[in-house]
Parts: C-alpha cells; sequence; structure tokens
C-alpha cells in the first residue's frame, strides 16, 4: 500500500524546496514529508548557562563569551584551516582561547572579525594545556538564538539550516494527520513514548527542560530516541520475517543425495588439509538444511581467515553432485578471481566445472560464460555484479552463496536467487556478528559460526601509537629496512580533505623519500580496475614492496608474504573494519605486526577505544565492543541520513533488538498480512523497496 497522500506528497511542497533540493533529499533516503519528520538530530547545545572555562571538561559543549584578537583562513597542503585566537575575561583574569575549523563555514571571516565580542558555543579540547572550541557556532552575545539549538546530520548539498527548517516545517504540515504505526498496547507494554511527543522532544525541546534532559537528548539516550530506534527495529525484523517467509513458500530444485559419509571424504581427497572441527559442524549444518525440501537461508559467519570458503565449497560440492549449479558473488573483481585461484585446484580434483564472470572480461568471455551458464556446462560460477544482468542464466541453480554479505543489498540478493527455482542461500561474513544481534538483524537467516582458525594461522602483533603521523611511517621505515619486510600502509581518504587526516597520496609521497629503492605503489577505488587488478598481482608476485590504499584492500587480499600494516589515523575507522583490515597479513606462519596510528592523545577516548585491537585478536570481542559504542549501523552500513544512532543506548539497544523481534513475530502471527495496521505496513513495504536502502 502507498503512502497516504498527506505523507507521501511532494517535498516540492515545502517552500524553498525545488526539484534540485528534493533530488539531494531523496539521495539520503528522504522522499515524503513523514521522512522528514523522522529524521533524528545528531546533537544539542544548550545555550541557556554560560560555562565557566576552566570548569569545562575535555570533549564536553561549553558556552562562553569572548573577545576575538584574529582570525585566519587558509588551505594547506589542500586542506582547509581556519583558526580564531581570542580572549575569555574569567574570575578577574584573562584566559586565551583558540577556536579551530577543518571545513568550510559560509560567512565564517564576517562573523570572526578582530575586536568583536562574541558567544561561542562548541566542544571543548584540552591538548597540552591549550583551550581551543572544535567548529564552534559564533553568535551575538545579546541575540544568541534558541536557548537550545538543535544540529542536524550532513545532507549534501542542503545547508545544515535549511534541513532544520524543512523537518519543522513537515511535521507541521503533517498536525494530526502523521498518524503513529506503532500500536498503542505495545507502546504501553514496553514504556515507548507516542510518535507526536517524541518528534516534539527531538525537534524542539522545551527550554524548561532540566540539564539532564537536555544531556541524555545530547547522549542520544533520551526516551524520544529509545521510541524511534524501537520503531527502526520493528519495521525492519517485519521486513525480515516477512521476507524469509516468502523464500521459503516453494520447494527447492536441489536437495542432497544420500550420504552415507561419503561427502567427507570426497572432501578430504579434494583440498590440501584436513578441516578444523568448527568447519566439519558448519557443514554438517548445512548439509542438514540442503538436504530439506524447502530452501535453505543460512549465514555463516567466521573471523578473518577462519575457513568459509572451504565450508561453501563443501557445500557447493554437495549441489554439483545433486546434478545443480552453485553460483558465488563477490563485492569486488579482486575478490572474485581471489575465490576462483583457490577454489580452481580443489574444482579440479572433484571434477567441477568452475568459471568466472566479471565487468572487466571481453565480450567474447563474458559470452561463453553465459552460455555455458544456461546450457548447464559449467557447474559452478563465480562472479562480481556482473552476475545480476538479465542476460545471466543458469539450467539449474541450486545454490547460491553471496561473500561478504554486508556489501549487498537485499534486492541484489533476490535477483540472483530468481534466476532458479528456489535455490539455497548460504551468505558469508568475515565480520563477527554478536549471537543476540545475529539473532535480530540477520533474523531471516539461520547462522553457523567458525570460531577456530586452520593450524599454522600467527595473527599479527598490534601496537597502538598516538601522535605525529611521521613518527608512525619512520618507525614503519625502520621495520622495513630492516627485516626486508613486505606489507600495507592504509589511509582513510584518497585526497586531502575536510577530515584532518592523511591520505594515500601524502603518505605515499613522503615513503618514497623514507624508503628509496623501494617500490611503493598506490590502490584505491578510483584507480581504474584494470591497473588496479595489476598492482594487486605484482604485489602477490613481490614486485611491490609497500602498497599504499584505502579500505578497498579490506576483502579478497590473500598474500601470505605480506607481514606489516601500518593503519594512519585509525580513530577514523571502526573497530570492526580495523580488524578486517589487519586481517590482511598474519595469512602465513611467520610473524607480523600492525601499527595502529592515531592522532589523537595517548589515554584519550579515541586511543582508549583502538587499544582494544591491542589487546585481542578475537573478532567477536571486537565486534561486541563496536556494537556496543557504533551500533550495527557500523557494523553493517544500515545508517541513513537522520536514523536515530545506536551509541547513546548501548546499553539497551540489544534488549530493544531482542523485543522489536519478539513483537514482529506476535503481530505477524496474528495479522500476517498486517492488515489491521495500515501504517505500519506502509512503513514496512517503503522498507522493502530499493530506494529505502538494501542493507541486509
Amino acid at each position: 500500500m502507498p503512502p497516504r497522500d498527506s505523507e507521501a506528497g511532494e517535498l516540492g511542497s515545502l517552500p524553498g524546496v525545488g526539484p534540485k533540493t528534493a533530488a539531494k533529499l531523496a539521495a539520503h533516503g528522504l522522499h515524503t514529508l513523514a521522512d522528514l519528520a523522522r529524521v533524528v538530530p545528531t546533537g544539542y547545545r544548550d545555550r541557556r548557562h554560560r560555562t565557566p572555562l576552566s570548569q569545562a571538561a575535555d570533549g564536553a559543549e561549553a558556552a562562553v563569551v569572548a573577545t576575538i584578537r584574529k582570525f585566519s583562513q587558509r588551505f594547506f597542503r589542500g586542506r582547509f584551516f581556519a583558526g580564531l585566537d581570542c580572549v575569555v575575561e574569567e574570575g578577574g583574569r584573562e584566559i586565551g582561547l583558540q577556536c579551530q575549523w577543518f571545513h568550510r563555514v559560509g560567512g565564517l571571516a564576517e562573523r570572526a572579525q578582530a575586536g568583536k565580542r562574541v558567544l561561542l558555543v562548541g566542544r571543548v579540547s584540552r591538548k597540552k594545556g591549550k583551550l581551543a572550541l572544535i567548529h564552534p557556532e559564533i553568535r551575538d552575545p545579546e541575540a544568541p538564538g534558541p536557548a537550545i539549538s538543535v544540529r542536524y546530520p550532513e545532507v549534501e548539498g542542503v545547508g545544515e539550516a535549511t534541513l532544520a527548517k524543512l523537518c519543522r516545517a513537515a511535521i507541521e504540515r503533517l498536525g494530526s494527520s502523521l498518524v503513529d504505526p506503532l500500536p498503542p498496547e505495545l507502546c504501553a507494554r514496553l514504556g515507548l513514548m507516542p510518535l507526536a511527543p517524541a518528534l516534539a522532544l527531538l525537534h524542539a525541546p522545551d527550554e524548561a527542560l532540566p540539564a539532564e534532559a537536555i544531556a541524555a537528548l545530547q547522549a542520544g539516550r533520551s526516551p524520544a530516541h529509545r521510541r524511534m530506534l524501537f520503531e527502526e527495529l520493528l519495521v525492519a525484523q517485519l521486513a525480515l520475517q516477512r521476507r524469509r517467509a516468502a523464500a521459503q513458500a516453494l520447494p527447492v530444485t536441489v536437495t542432497l543425495l544420500p550420504d552415507e559419509g561419503a561427502r567427507r571424504e570426497q572432501l578430504r581427497a579434494c583440498v590440501p588439509f584436513e578441516p578444523t572441527p568448527a568447519q566439519w559442524a558448519a557443514i554438517d549444518e548445512i548439509e542438514a538444511d540442503l538436504a530439506r525440501p524447502r530452501p535453505m537461508l543460512r549465514l555463516l559467519q567466521g573471523d578473518v581467515g577462519s575457513g568459509k570458503t572451504l565450508v561453501a565449497f563443501a557445500a557447493s560440492a554437495g549441489i554439483v553432485a545433486a546434478g545443480g549449479q552453485a553460483v558465488w558473488m563477490a563485492p569486488t573483481e579482486i575478490l572474485a578471481q581471489q575465490h576462483t585461484a583457490t577454489l580452481r585446484p580443489w574444482c579440479l580434483a572433484a571434477g567441477i566445472r568452475l568459471a568466472l564472470l566479471t565487468g572487466s572480461m571481453t565480450r567474447g568471455e563474458r559470452t561463453a560464460v553465459i552460455q555455458a551458464a544456461a546450457a548447464g556446462t559449467v557447474d559452478l560460477v563465480v562472479g562480481t555484479h556482473a552476475l545480476l544482468t538479465e542476460d545471466v542464466q543458469l539450467r539449474r541453480l541450486g545454490l547460491v552463496v553471496v561473500d561478504e554479505q554486508h556489501r549487498f543489498g537485499v534486492r541484489q540478493r533476490a535477483t540472483l536467487r530468481d534466476k532458479g527455482r528456489a535455490p539455497h542461500l548460504l551468505v558469508l561474513t568475515a565480520t563477527p556478528i554478536p549471537r543476540t544481534l545475529a539473532l535480530s538483524l540477520v533474523g531471516e537467516l539461520d547462522v553457523s559460526t567458525l570460531r577456530e582458525a586452520p593450524p599454522g594461522r600467527r595473527p599479527p602483533d598490534t601496537t597502538l601509537m598516538a601522535g605525529p603521523v611521521a613518527r608512525a611511517r619512520f618507525r614503519l621505515a625502520e621495520h622495513v629496512r630492516r627485516d626486508m619486510l613486505q606489507g600495507f600502509v592504509v589511509c582513510p581518504q584518497i585526497e586531502a580533505g575536510a577530515r584532518e587526516a592523511s591520505d594515500v597520496d601524502e603518505a605515499a609521497a613522503e615513503l618514497r623519500t623514507l624508503l628509496p629503492g623501494k617500490r611503493i605503489e598506490v590502490v584505491h577505488g578510483r584507480v581504474d580496475p584494470a591497473r588496479r587488478a595489476a598492482a594487486m598481482a605484482e604485489f602477490r608476485a613481490g614486485a611491490i614492496d609497500v602498497l599504499v590504499a584505502t579500505t578497498v584492500i579490506e576483502v579478497g587480499v590473500d598474500v601470505p608474504e605480506a607481514r606489516f600494516m601500518l593503519i594512519e589515523h585509525a580513530e577514523h575507522f571502526g573497530l570492526s573494519q580495523l580488524h578486517q583490515l589487519r586481517g590482511r597479513i598474519g595469512r602465513g606462519t611467520a610473524t607480523s605486526w600492525c601499527l595502529l596510528h592515531t592522532g589523537a592523545e595517548a589515554g584519550s577516548a579515541a586511543a582508549r577505544r583502538l587499544q582494544v585491537l591491542a589487546d585481542t585478536h578475537d573478532g567477536f570481542v571486537v565486534a561486541e565492543r563496536d556494537l556496543a559504542e557504533r551500533g550495527p549501523g557500523e557494523l553493517f552500513g544500515l545508517r541513513q541520513a537522520g536514523r536515530v544512532a545506536w551509541a547513546g543506548l548501548a546499553g539497551e539497544g540489544v534488549a530493544l533488538l531482542e523485543a522489536a523481534r519478539t513483537a514482529a513475530s506476535e503481530l505477524l502471527a496474528r495479522d500476517p498480512a498486517l492488515h489491521g495496521h495500515a501504517e505500519l505496513r506502509a512503513r514496512v513495504e517503503r522498507h522493502a523497496r530499493p530506494e529505502a536502502g538494501d542493507a541486509g
């Protein structure tokens, strides 16, 4: 059912929104007035009280009146920087204060004139005894604006002030027509705020609110945040559970043949090592699914290097032996090529006909693979998004394997499965998922877990280094020169930008100076795929000493000889992502090491967060910490503009997940089509459409 006109009216009906602005909003998942109404602010600033600067804690929000001494702005190495020197009179003495901006702010120079007395509102930074405000607002002390200001997420091409006006205008326009999709009895049972009061608290907090209520809003743990997060989780759960029911409605085409233990011996004959007990357990779970008349829907999760490829091969071999075909989809050509290289000798030993299909193949190569797949003369096809095109058909598709599942949308997975009649589905992830999150976030999938690594793997020694990045590069260069090592340097960005962080070009230039005679190459997402593939091939062959890259190397790079990694400004990455990057080394038996650099001070919150990686190599421990701090959106790419943040509700988030899963099951048991919950059904159907986000 489409949303009602009152909610789905064109955003162009709002003052100041033309086609271009509407398109920019739509690119961030904001299509309707109801979407704008549900945008969750990113922060709040309380200007009701002037904070004594001497009492402001590091990282806290402060509002101070200061006199400007000097303002400057410049570009350095392609990066924008603006600085403001000012003085604050406090307790009969003058305190020096700096303000810093790392991206351009409209009208900043006009507001920051020397000699002016201004109200500054921003986050306090205390470094080496110096005080600074980071990206503060500059206001007139006599006309400071709203006592409690609301901050909004970044939407490219739409200013924060404009987005704030549009959100408030959408709420006003909808008025009483904005119906709460949550059943009142459910809200009462779980102690959830109704929708209208929750939106009012988020977008227009009452100036009479006590300081602790503002602090809860600022931290993302207010009753309004709790209510909005639950609604988001319930909609996702309903979509997941309805999807599972639909996926298992048809009988499968291919089921496993009776075994009597023969498959284990056949697998042992095809691979050059004995599977671990954890791999055998996962294979048993999967084969039990493959023998049933309904399609398997299973997630295989395992830490980096735990052997998921072998388990997926065993499932594929069983399906091929039963007369079916298998298809594997990987998110990058590098990973697809890596899988093909690994599988080729195993497939040869098993008599399985293997083919690779990627976007960079010639037309003739592509046509030959497509014809063989349609004719059934190829048994296992490994590919990238190229598998999703309409001309790719398989004669008897029995198994779909999707690797790095969080990089594909639900719609893409469904497109691939639609190339067969109810084939089995096995999705793989090397991002370990805490059990409670797995049950709730990927609720349409059964879960198998690999927790032990194959024998012979030595995890890298990991060290954290705070301070200037030049020191980390010098230390790296010493190791490379002394031990003749090969490895990676990872940077947060391709080129100098708004973030105060290193980029690949700058890092490569300095490393070439520090390591004369060493071959240093750069790879990132903008490099031509053919050139990137060539660089990776040379790196595997040992012709490149240091590969400077972005996160493009996060998956699909298996070079046992790579023995070091420097990750610069690691505070810009999630813990699980850092763990994935670190997994590119330590893939052989020799000692390897990972140096995590942070521009933050030793002992800072950022440094303490990163210390987790130095303390443990268990990806599940890392994932639990990431879940607590950053939420599932960071783990699985679920975050869209304006969605409620998880971090403030970290202690309660998993409980809300479980409550949403239970509530979804109860609702669907009573009303499978949600006919009695029109608003909720509309939200679920929006969630299932491509423009609503395909995460999952």
